[in-house]
C-alpha cells in the first residue's frame, strides 16, 4: 500500500474513533458540571451523622429542554434547601426510577464558558437509576412545559405549568400522590442538579463559547 493510502486509512480510522470519544467526553464534560459540590467533612470516615451532608446545585447555571420530558416512577419529594456559597436557595426535589428527554438540549455555565450539550435530533436520551429497580434523585429550581400525562390519572385544568418552590401545583404535592409517570410537553428544568443514575445521550454533539488564549 502505498504511504499516502496508509495516511488516508489511517485518518479515516482515527476519526470513526474521534467521533464516539468526543462524544463520550461530551457526556462527562457536562456531567462535571451537573455534579452537585458536596464538600468532605474531616473525620467523616465511618462516622455516624444526623443528617448527610449538606447538598450544593450545580456548579453554575443549568438549564435542561426537551420536546418532550417523561419522568418514570416518579415521586415529588417536596421544597428543600440547598447550601451556596452565598446562602441557601429552595429548590424541588424529585426521584425518577428513569428520565426520558426526547431532542435534548442541555445548558451549562453562562457566558464564554457556556457549554451546550445537544442529543441527535429525533432522539431519546435516558437518565436510569443505579441497579434493578434504583432511583435517580435530582432538584430543580424551576420546571416549566404543558402537561399531557399523568400515569393515566386526571389531567390538572391548567396544563401549561411553570412549577417553583413558591408555586407547586396541587396534582404535584397532594399527600396522596403515589409514585407514578409524569409527562411533560416543551419542557424547560432549570439549574437542575443530579445524583445517582446514568445519563445515555444519542450522538451528542458538545458546543462552547470559550475562547482559547493565543498561544496557548
Amino acid at each position: 500500500m502505498a504511504p499516502d493510502a496508509r495516511v488516508r486509512t489511517a485518518g479515516r480510522a482515527l476519526g470513526r474513533t474521534a467521533r464516539p470519544l468526543a462524544g463520550a467526553l461530551a457526556v462527562v464534560a457536562v456531567a462535571l458540571l451537573l455534579r452537585p459540590d458536596v464538600p468532605h467533612v474531616p473525620g467523616s470516615v465511618g462516622a455516624r451523622h444526623a443528617s448527610p451532608p449538606p447538598v450544593r446545585p450545580a456548579k453554575g447555571p443549568c438549564v435542561l429542554r426537551a420536546d418532550r420530558l417523561v419522568l418514570r416512577g416518579a415521586r415529588f419529594r417536596g421544597v428543600v434547601s440547598l447550601r451556596t456559597g452565598t446562602g441557601s436557595v429552595r429548590a424541588l426535589k424529585f426521584t425518577v426510577r428513569s428520565l426520558d428527554a426526547v431532542n435534548l438540549d442541555l445548558t451549562a455555565g453562562r457566558g464564554r464558558a457556556a457549554m451546550r450539550l445537544r442529543a441527535r435530533p429525533a432522539t431519546t436520551s435516558t437518565l436510569k437509576g443505579p441497579g434493578a429497580g434504583g432511583v435517580a434523585t435530582f432538584y430543580v429550581r424551576r420546571l416549566t412545559g404543558r402537561v399531557t400525562g399523568l400515569g393515566g390519572g386526571p389531567l390538572p385544568a391548567d396544563r401549561t405549568v411553570s412549577v417553583t418552590p413558591d408555586a407547586v401545583p396541587r396534582w404535584l404535592s397532594h399527600p396522596a400522590t403515589r409514585t407514578r409517570t409524569i409527562t411533560l410537553a416543551a419542557a424547560t428544568a432549570s439549574q437542575i442538579t443530579q445524583f445517582g443514575g446514568r445519563l445515555s445521550i444519542k450522538g451528542p454533539q458538545l458546543r462552547t463559547t470559550a475562547r482559547v488564549p493565543h498561544g496557548a
